[in-house]
């Protein structure tokens, strides 16, 4: 039976688990607070400075650092020794971005307007590495899985370049230029031998890196028209997953960086095909509301500013809650529909900035054998893929639009939450989920265990512990 703790103050919803599950990291306004994982009691509480805007833990769960980027400071503390704390500042270079190294005894700090990194030591605080020209802040950096290397895109003469930089004395042991327009992000395989180089916005290309600087491939799946919005590795490596502003999730392999899958959102909701055939759509609804028929194959737009007007089932009752004035303390249901389904989509300008379409995220399960993906054009629907069949298994359509998907990091159970007082938790069983008693909760984050026995659901300025 989940149990749900009382809800506790997080400043920005600032909370983070340690690596090794103990303890819970949590910012309230200028205080840092170490928690018990289980009964969130405190362990140590110490002053930060007011204006913390990001949390992390070193790797080995015995530091915890806190960034101030407006006060272009990095504030560093010891869990076991209360006495020991250390200060890092960039003065008048600025604050941008801020992590620890995989060994856990070196901090790496980005200046702002990327004038330059700079690699602290923990054991010699007078020693400090500086790397020149760094293009990005966090998109820009990406250690391999292993700890031993650190890649960072550089700018160079209105060029992008690669170096690659020895965790262990911090020198050069590899630089090369890109074949790319306009680098924007880098992500490390999990197996170290590929580096994968995501370019432009404006086009879809991705570009395959050995870490000596050999192209192993490129990849275009089309050209004049918007790009990629996420780029994900699975867990084993094996496949690379692209998501772009067509609503396609392009899988590649890589035994031949070739496209082993291309998951259309738009066609297999509304369609029918060998794709979805098998797949099951777990449909929320109010428990106390009539579930009425729709008509499938058809995809529903709604206006962002009035995604409650009832125009199928799922808005008829989302309106019919709202005007009972009680929509967050009524109970739900999931009824299952099978394919072609029928899929609300919101209207959005393509012609501003941010427009609200195309896959913003891509998760992998632990054992790399499903895919959950979200649309910003489908934003109630999580889709789920199977691997194995190269299928769409099942998805999820809710009320409210999704906000938060996570993978249980040992399970194949994903967790989702839709700024309701309430976590939605689905496995291949089904669909169950966990209310959380504070009817002004809005689970808008979370974040699971190590040992995935456990959540942690996240507001703007509380958080709970839900135990599974």
């Amino acid at each position: 039976m989940p149990q749900v703790s009382a809800t506790v103050d997080a400043t920005l919803g600032l909370v983070r688990w340690s690596p090794s599950g103990h303890y819970v990291a949590v910012v309230s306004g200028n205080r840092l607070v170490i928690r018990n994982a289980h009964s969130l009691q405190i362990v140590q509480r110490y002053s930060a400075l007011p204006v913390v805007q990001s949390l992390v833990w070193s790797r080995d769960s015995q530091f915890v650092l806190t960034a101030a980027p407006k006060r272009a400071v990095v504030q560093i503390w010891s869990v076991h020794d209360v006495s020991w704390s250390c200060k890092l500042s960039e003065g008048v270079a600025g604050l941008v971005h801020a992590r620890w190294t995989p060994g856990g005894r070196h901090v790496v700090t980005v200046s702002d307007f990327q004038l330059h990194a700079t690699v602290w030591s923990l054991h010699e605080p007078a020693v400090r590495y500086t790397i020149c020209n760094p293009k990005l802040a966090a998109e820009g950096l990406s250690f391999a899985a292993s700890g031993e290397f650190l890649a960072v895109v550089e700018r160079h003469e209105c060029k992008d370049f690669i170096g690659i930089y020895s965790c262990g004395n911090w020198t050069l042991t590899a630089h090369f230029p890109l074949e790319s327009y306009d680098c924007v992000e880098i992500v490390w395989s999990p197996e170290d031998a590929t580096i994968a180089v995501r370019d432009t916005h404006l086009e879809f290309r991705v570009l395959l890196y050995s870490p000596d600087g050999t192209l192993r491939a490129k990849y275009q799946a089309y050209e004049n028209a918007l790009g990629l919005r996420t780029m994900a590795w699975s867990t084993s490596g094996q496949f690379l997953a692209l998501g772009s502003y067509d609503e396609h999730l392009r899988v590649l392999s890589h035994v031949n960086w070739k496209p082993i899958a291309d998951f259309d959102h738009e066609s297999v909701a509304v369609t029918s095909s060998r794709t979805n055939e098998a797949a099951v759509e777990h449909e929320e609804h109010f428990a106390d509301a009539n579930v009425m028929d729709r008509p499938q194959g058809k995809r529903v737009a709604v206006l962002q500013s009035a995604s409650s007007l009832p125009s199928n089932s799922l808005q008829a009752a989302s309106a019919a809650a709202e005007a009972g004035g009680g929509k967050k303390s009524r109970g739900v249901s999931f009824v299952p529909r099978y394919p072609p389904f029928s899929v609300r989509t919101v209207v959005s300008d393509p012609l501003v900035a941010s427009p609200a379409i195309g896959i913003s995220r891509a998760v992998w399960s632990a054992d790399s054998a499903y895919i959950a993906t979200r649309s910003d054009q489908m934003p109630y629907n999580v889709w789920i893929w199977r691997m194995e069949s190269l299928t769409l298994f099942a998805t999820v359509s809710l009320l409210q639009s999704v906000k938060s998907l996570r993978w249980d990091p040992l399970h194949t159970r994903l967790a989702i939450t839709s700024g309701e007082n309430r976590v939605y938790l689905w496995t291949t069983e089904g669909m169950s989920w966990v209310d959380i008693p504070t009817k002004s909760f809005q689970a808008r984050g979370l974040q699971w265990a190590p040992s995935g026995d456990a959540l942690i659901v996240v507001d703007r300025q509380e958080f709970c512990l839900v135990t599974l």
